[in-house]
């Protein structure tokens, strides 16, 4: 499929500049130029292969807004790589909460991210850890660093230094914008023009560039600051690509002074001219040295000065020696920017064990699939097989092979190989016994694009063994099968009863099967994959399930996605109710300390994973308030209470050891596998929380509507899944606060035993 490289933004732009570079280099790629990304409509990339340039001046007209724009338009797309510009961090000021959660969602919602420098990767992982700490380690896996195109231009020779009556000039390139080191700059030159080494020596200041929009007061102010200390300083206004060369041949000394770097085009620019700048220590301009020897002079902050002395007096050493080797090049760059792009946009993953006859039947039927966008792959997952599979039946589909030593049923551990192994914006999960229609993996890949969906096909039932050993060893096998076996009663009804899982509510995680799966990257990365300690047959698809749906995931089921499981279900074998009572009373027994929704643990039974999570503040609390409060949440139903280990000891060893109080904070694990968090500032008893301890539906809108925005009584509730839903878009969850008359005031010297009478 050809590469469609989108570069939006204005010609002058750092970001277009690059990506301008970098395309013809693609391999032939397709070239959008909008203005900015939000000009485009929600089609444009559909079913594309996309490379997206981005900072978010470029996308939208904020940060905020660009988190939609970036939905919309990419979402749509087959498969998306990112190339970030601009990371976010510490200088950024009032925008930095707002950007750090944009580039979060940016790599989230990308299949592969390209930034110029590791230290670009650390910033990076510094906003993902901060908004999305349980996906970090995932994204972060699949970053690539492609640094910033230099080239050294044909006209960038070393200049004789002429000393003459003109001024000496201390030179930094592009815009004017605060926090780009110029105050630095003027202070050091000043101080430069005074030492008695430059006696004689006349030094202005000079900026090749313009005023950035929003900040055309700084030149003024910087004239200015630079009067006051003795020197001039000016600023040359746009310089055409045709002037630059000589405009930066002509500098005394090149100097570059950010502090706060994510990475500099205007450094690589003074490089390819030839010059090599003086630049202030950082991470950044570090790498850069390591890189390329030779290439720049660093310097700390306190030296600028003195560093600048040096350069006036000697201006030769800030010309390039042909010793320096700098590099990539635009077409290394662009090369190995393909390179990352140009993956499959389905993965399919395929949990194997001793199973070779029905694997070639499934890679057979996967290399027949029809109308899938972006390119196919298949990872197999061996989950301990005395031999390993044989995958050559799949054609022009390239497979792999993955494989984990044998330590029982561990399904869920080989799904979860096969996924970090895996590529695609999409991961369909197929089992070793279950066989696609043509057109199931488009139909799934339709589903899952834009990354919020858990979507299940229609798993129908065959004889496929049957179908095999009819057909011979080379005979062709008769496809779809044509005498189905039953399906099972209570997937169907199911599904009837929910519309296919439109209007699934938190008992639906029921009806998610992961022999026929798909789940878009960013939600298996929000969800972090199956439990890999749930070993043994069945249970750990609930599990995925009920996490993805309070990760904020819309189920689906796509009846026309099919797939032929071999043999009935279990249900419907010969004597299967006992059979079907061992397993599903295992599977229950595996489930109930981890989901805790009570079709599955029941009532009254007590787990360290409890369905609702309460964190007391207790500061300055009586005892007795203490006693009081914590018995009115108990009375809540499945609830779990946190406090500091303090208070936790006022209360006593025998109550501290129940297995429903604990010490601390809770777990993330905790917090993500539980319906809702509570959590409570002030001494008030709890009369009521905005949902039935059995079984109501927290995930309701309802609930969401019970509460308030003002925190007059001091209980703040989170829903999970609403809050969840929020952080996947990329959006911050909005508090909700229990009204007051929910709650009722505990007095300071309560005594518990007149609260409980009153309370019965």
């Amino acid at each position: 499929m050809t590469l469609l490289h989108v570069v939006p933004g204005p010609e002058a732009h750092g970001v277009v500049r690059h990506g301008l570079l970098v395309h013809p280099h693609l391999g032939g790629a397709d070239l959008l130029r909008p203005g900015r990304l939000d000009d485009l409509g929600g089609d444009a990339l559909a079913a594309r292969t996309v490379v997206v340039q981005a900072t978010d001046r470029v996308l939208a007209a904020d940060p905020v807004t660009a988190v939609e724009v970036w939905h919309r338009v990419t979402g749509p797309a087959a498969r998306v790589t990112v190339v970030l510009h601009d990371l976010p961090q510490a200088s950024d000021g009032r925008w930095r909460a707002a950007r750090t959660r944009l580039y979060a969602t940016l790599a989230a919602h990308s299949d592969d991210v390209v930034v110029a420098s590791e230290h670009e990767r650390l910033l990076l992982a510094a906003a993902l850890r901060h908004e999305r700490p349980e996906a970090a380690d995932a994204v972060l896996a699949r970053v690539h660093v492609i640094p910033l195109p230099v080239q050294r231009s044909a006209a960038a020779e070393p200049r004789p230094h002429v000393q003459d009556r003109a001024p000496a000039s201390v030179v930094t390139l592009g815009y004017v914008y605060p926090g780009k080191g110029l105050e630095e700059v003027v202070d050091a030159a000043a101080r430069a023009a005074r030492d008695p080494r430059l006696e004689g020596r006349a030094v202005e200041v000079r900026n090749l560039g313009r005023a950035s929009d929003g900040h055309e007061d700084l030149p003024a102010r910087l004239a200015d600051r630079a009067r006051a200390a003795g020197v001039r300083w000016s600023t040359s206004g746009w310089v055409d690509d045709d002037d630059l060369p000589a405009a930066l041949a002509a500098a005394t000394v090149p100097v570059a002074a950010h502090r706060h770097l994510s990475a500099s085009g205007s450094i690589s620019t003074w490089l390819a001219a030839g010059r090599r700048p003086v630049v202030l220590r950082s991470r950044y301009t570090e790498e850069l040295a390591a890189r390329m020897p030779d290439a720049v002079t660093l310097v700390l902050p306190d030296g600028l000065a003195e560093a600048l002395v040096s350069a006036l007096q000697d201006p030769s050493g800030t010309w390039l020696g042909p010793q320096v080797r700098l590099g990539p090049d635009a077409a290394g760059a662009g090369a190995r920017l393909a390179e990352v792009a140009h993956g499959p946009a389905v993965s399919v993953v395929v949990p194997y064990y001793r199973n070779q006859e029905l694997l070639d039947l499934l890679l057979r039927r996967v290399a027949a699939q029809a109308g899938v966008a972006g390119g196919l792959e298949v990872v197999v997952a061996d989950d301990g097989s005395p031999r390993p599979p044989e995958t050559g039946s799949a054609g022009q589909v390239p497979v792999r092979v993955v494989r984990q030593e044998d330590r029982g049923f561990r399904a869920g551990a080989a799904r979860n190989l096969g996924a970090r192994a895996a590529r695609g914006r999409v991961l369909a999960f197929l089992d070793g016994d279950t066989v696609p229609d043509d057109d199931y993996l488009a139909t799934l890949q339709q589903a899952c694009l834009g990354g919020t969906v858990l979507a299940v096909g229609r798993r129908r039932h065959a004889d496929l063994r049957g179908l095999l050993r009819g057909a011979g060893r080379e005979g062709a096998v008769p496809w779809p099968p044509a005498e189905p076996l039953p399906e099972p009663g209570w997937l169907t009804q199911g599904y009837a009863a929910t519309q296919d899982l439109e209007a699934a509510d938190d008992t639906s995680f029921r009806f998610v099967i992961s022999a026929v799966m798909g789940v878009g990257r960013p939600l298996w990365e929000a969800v972090g994959g199956f439990d890999e300690e749930l070993v043994g047959y069945g249970g750990e698809d609930w599990d995925l399930a009920w996490r993805a749906w309070l990760a904020g995931a819309r189920l689906r089921h796509l009846p026309a996605a099919v797939a032929w499981h071999d043999g009935a279900d279990l249900g419907g074998r010969q004597e299967a109710s006992a059979e079907l009572a061992r397993v599903k009373n295992a599977e229950t027994a595996r489930l109930a300390p981890r989901l805790p929704h009570p079709l599955v643990r029941g009532r009254g039974w007590v787990h360290d994973q409890p369905d609702v999570v309460v964190v007391l503040h207790p500061d300055g609390w009586s005892a007795g308030q203490l006693v009081v409060v914590t018995e009115s949440l108990l009375r809540q139903g499945d609830v779990g209470i946190w406090m500091p280990a303090a208070s936790l000891e006022e209360l006593g060893a025998e109550v501290a050891g129940s297995g429903r109080l604990h010490a601390g904070l809770p777990a993330a694990r905790v917090r993500r596998r539980a319906r809702a968090l509570v959590e409570v500032d002030r001494p008030v008893a709890v009369l009521r929380l905005p949902w039935q301890p059995w079984p109501s539906d927290l995930s309701d809108a309802d609930v969401t509507g019970d509460l308030v925005d003002e925190a007059g009584s001091g209980v703040r509730v989170t829903l999970t899944r609403t809050a969840a839903t929020a952080r996947l878009a990329g959006h911050l969850p909005v508090p909700g606060w229990l009204p007051q008359a929910c709650v009722e005031p505990v007095p300071v010297d309560v005594v518990v035993e007149r609260w409980r009478q009153g309370h019965p």
